[in-house]
């Protein structure tokens, strides 16, 4: 459906958000459900985003009142030869490794040959900031063509990728309007983190987001800890920072806190860096092999991207512990299927290690369940600063195997022999809902743009609306 007759009363916001509607990612859902919400707000939502799972045409009406500006991501062919020639480079190692198993020594001391160092400079110059800059940059450029058209007020750009932020930074230049920067992850603290080698990468990432920070009229975060380090980063945009954290969609659920004597965890998910589940599985082995514990009482299931983790075989643990913890593992499933073992189940399990920045989008869709979480994280990350005090979460540390011990043995005596579990309240939990944190985006936003319609003045679009239907 296109906008053939729009009416200048509405005030445009501009968004530029790689995912967006119809999207899978769960990185959609904040930009997708704010613009929803800023519709019902009067306000008009122009769109750039990638539109990743759908054939948009510019102009369209991609929902209600929301107008999509398509910019398709186009595929670097020197990119795809270099990793044509890491996978080559790759097979060359694993068949001189075949070859030499005797010669380890020699091995630690080979160097890598030209094409691999070749191939290991042009991804970190590639993949500098992230692989998505010509997005970026072509984003940028039809936003700017959407924001004159349709006479934008305001712009928020919500990352990951980081480079959106770029984009909405040259697009605010250029248009001369506010400028909000929603971090929905850590930038350069991640990369910090994840690769403190890179010492020149961070010094010119940190050139980068200041500029994106300097730039923006207002900055949210989805984390207290990063809108804290990026207030004592920086002196004086303390002021501009706002939290505004994720949050759960859709109602809270009010269900049976009846456990039927059971105790029946369930993890339904992926477990990518940091998800490790050894720790918990290994706390659990020990609480079944206690005096008086019923292990017939006793299940946990992992549903989805969870038949291994770090190199490491969770079917094979289960196999080598089948007489000790009843553990199923089974694969990725319908929204359905894992809606019906959510409510089968008394417990819902959360991994969330090694993320001291950002909380799982996991927590909160938990929170509203109706089901009591157990949360592993350490106790001195975001997460478990998010949760403490409410009640129907369990925390624990997985650097701390005793105290993970007793919150299962504590999980145990409730669900199986009182037979009861405690969910999360609403009153404790509605804060955290996306209605919540689009209030505060809304409140924000009126704060620093003029919203308010203007007298309708009805205008005909001419074929040829901003931004390309084909990149």
């Amino acid at each position: 459906m296109r906008n053939e007759n729009i009416a200048v009363s509405a005030p445009t916001i501009l968004l530029i958000s790689y995912h967006f509607h119809p999207s899978k990612e769960i990185g959609a859902r904040r930009p997708t459900t704010l613009a929803q919400y800023l519709v019902t707000k009067g306000v008009r939502v122009v769109v750039v985003s990638a539109f990743e799972g759908g054939q948009i045409d510019a102009g369209a009406e991609i929902l209600p009142g929301i107008t999509a500006i398509p910019v398709r991501r186009s595929q670097s062919s020197l990119i795809g030869f270099f990793v044509s020639l890491k996978r080559s480079v790759s097979r060359e190692a694993g068949s001189a490794a075949a070859t030499s198993r005797d010669s380890e020594t020699s091995l630690k001391r080979a160097r890598p040959g030209f094409a691999a160092r070749c191939r290991t400079g042009f991804f970190r110059v590639a993949y500098f900031v992230d692989e998505y800059k010509k997005w970026g940059w072509q984003a940028s450029h039809a936003a700017v063509r959407a924001g004159r058209h349709y006479n934008a007020r305001l712009l928020l750009a919500s990352s990951p990728p980081d480079s959106v932020l770029l984009a909405g930074t040259l697009t605010a230049r250029r248009l001369a309007i506010p400028y909000v920067a929603d971090l929905r992850d850590p930038w350069t603290d991640t990369v910090a983190t994840l690769y403190p080698k890179h010492r020149i990468e961070l010094k010119l990432l940190r050139i980068l987001e200041r500029c994106v920070v300097n730039c923006a009229t207002a900055i949210t975060s989805t984390g207290s800890t990063v809108a804290e380090t990026l207030a004592r980063r920086y002196r004086g945009v303390r002021e501009k920072i706002h939290v505004v954290r994720n949050g759960y969609d859709g109602e809270y659920r009010c269900t049976s806190t009846d456990t039927g004597g059971r105790l029946a965890i369930l993890f339904a998910g992926e477990l990518y860096a940091g998800r490790d589940p050894f720790p918990l599985l290994s706390a659990l082995a020990r609480l079944l092999i206690r005096p008086g514990i019923d292990a017939s009482r006793v299940s946990i299931t992992f549903m989805g991207k969870a038949a291994t983790y770090g190199g490491q075989d969770v079917i094979a643990w289960r196999r080598d512990n089948a007489s000790v913890v009843p553990l199923t593992v089974l694969p990725q499933q319908t929204p359905a299927v894992v809606a019906k073992a959510i409510d089968a189940s008394t417990v819902l399990l959360n991994l969330a290690q090694q993320q001291h920045l950002s909380v799982p989008a996991k927590t909160y869709e938990h929170l509203s369940s109706g089901r009591e979480n157990l949360l592993i994280c350490e106790n001195d990350s975001e997460t478990a600063q998010v949760v403490a005090g409410i009640s129907g979460v369990k925390q624990a540390d997985p650097r701390d195997p005793a105290a993970m011990e007793e919150v299962l043995l504590d999980l145990y005596r409730r669900h199986v022999m009182e037979g009861r579990l405690t969910a999360p309240s609403m009153s404790e939990v509605e804060q955290f809902s996306r209605a919540a944190a689009n209030e505060q985006f809304w409140a924000l936003l009126r704060s620093i743009a003029p919203l308010d319609a203007l007298p309708a003045e009805p205008r005909v679009l001419q074929p040829g609306v901003p931004g390309r239907s084909r990149q």
